[in-house]
């Protein structure tokens, strides 16, 4: 069954951790008798094979009556065409299945946690990725995939470098089991940094602020090949078939993404840059509402549960200053850099008021005696005074209400 939720408010199987800042808004559990064609297609986004040797067929696709998506690879011939791959020429003497969400669900950033388990049979290519809606394949977003020994997997990120051409960053993930059972795999990503799991832990981050420009609206694609990547695997026709079954998919997106103001719960001012300023270092203080462009803020997701905020005025990101980390550390506007001192936590207060946050520096989190937020002073809260960090003293002036606009 899929269900669509306007805020997360069911309970989730994830850790809460690892959506911070972010809203569920896809649940799917493939309830039979079939897939929900509403979001799902069958084969690629551009067609029934890929750079293996098994052409699918929707037959080979099909939801069980324990509620798993199984997608079967067997040796059968279903086309006679053979294709030209980057692992050369391949005979399509095989078939597969493979499902995705083109053009019915897609995603600018946000993250994704899918449960599944892979065929033993290592000549097989089970994979899960991100490509661009409307059949492109770059930039591609691999949440995992398997080609050789069931004791790890792979994952990375595919993009177009700035001389034109296509370019790879690669990874393993080693002492992962992926055929024993059932796993989770997750992948989150944001304007600056993508971030996978394994079974709800930690696997990697790579900041890649000037690639992720290329990822819009991407789809997602669950496919099992034969060959391929896995070419170096001896073929066993006894293996076939062999199965890949897909238990569980969730979905979460950012909370925030546009253009807000902050304005303080205490006080009643809003969050600004001191003199409508576009210097770089300028101070960042509490001021009556004039609605000018240096009180509006561009939240934008960074990735792994972080933001970053973004002068409406100036495009320059809010930064604690010489990534400080003690207590009344100055908050100025600095060109925005990716760095832990300009990426935010949007903790909510109470889950009943949503738009109250506390804005939670990362660089202070593990790196200092407490975490700190930004704090009105307490022995100074008329309008003019500069902002700092400061650590939690459940205040009012340590809470801000965001406005969207």
């Amino acid at each position: 069954m899929i269900g669509i939720f306007i805020f997360a408010l069911l309970i989730s199987t994830i850790s809460g951790q690892l959506t911070h800042g972010q809203t569920r808004v896809l649940y799917e559990t493939f309830d039979p008798p079939s897939m929900n064609k509403s979001i799902w297609n069958y084969g690629y986004p551009w067609g029934t094979y890929y750079t293996h040797r098994a052409n699918t067929n929707p037959r080979l696709v099909r939801v069980t009556q324990d509620g798993f998506l199984n997608i079967t690879a067997i040796q059968e011939r279903s086309t006679t065409v053979g294709v030209m791959t980057e692992f050369g020429a391949l005979d399509i003497d095989f078939s597969s299945g493979a499902v995705n969400t083109n053009g019915k669900f897609c995603m600018k950033n946000g993250f994704i946690d899918i449960n599944l388990r892979v065929p033993a049979t290592e000549s097989t290519w089970p994979a899960v990725f991100l490509v661009p809606e409307d059949s492109g394949r770059v930039p591609m977003l691999t949440v995992m995939e398997a080609f050789d020994a069931r004791s790890r997997y792979f994952y990375g990120f595919k993009y177009t470098n700035d001389k034109g051409e296509v370019e790879e960053q690669n990874f393993v993930a080693v002492d992962k089991q992926t055929s024993d059972g059932v796993h989770r795999y997750g992948l989150d990503w944001g304007y600056d940094q993508i971030t996978w799991y394994y079974d709800d832990k930690w696997v990697n981050t790579i900041t890649k602020s000037d690639e992720l420009k290329q990822v819009d609206k991407m789809c997602l694609v669950i496919g099992l090949g034969v060959g391929g990547k896995a070419q170096n695997s001896p073929i066993n026709v006894p293996d076939y078939p062999s199965v890949m079954s897909v238990d569980l998919l969730e979905v979460w997106k950012p909370k925030y993404d546009g253009f807000y103001k902050f304005q303080n719960v205490q006080t009643g001012l809003l969050l600004e840059i001191d003199s409508a300023s576009n210097d770089w270092g300028r101070s960042v203080l509490q001021w009556h509402d004039n609605g000018g462009d240096w009180q509006k803020w561009h939240v934008q997701y960074a990735g792994h549960g972080q933001f970053r905020l973004i002068a409406a005025h100036s495009r320059l990101g809010l930064d604690s200053d010489n990534w400080g980390t003690t207590d009344g550390t100055k908050l100025i506007q600095w060109p925005y850099h990716s760095g832990n001192n300009q990426l935010w936590k949007l903790q909510i207060v109470d889950e009943n008021t949503p738009d109250i946050v506390q804005l939670i520096n990362v660089h202070t989190i593990g790196n200092s005696d407490a975490p700190k937020m930004i704090s009105v002073p307490a022995d100074n809260i008329l309008p003019g005074a500069q902002l700092h960090l400061w650590r939690d003293v459940n205040s009012d002036l340590q809470k801000w209400r965001m406005i969207s606009l």
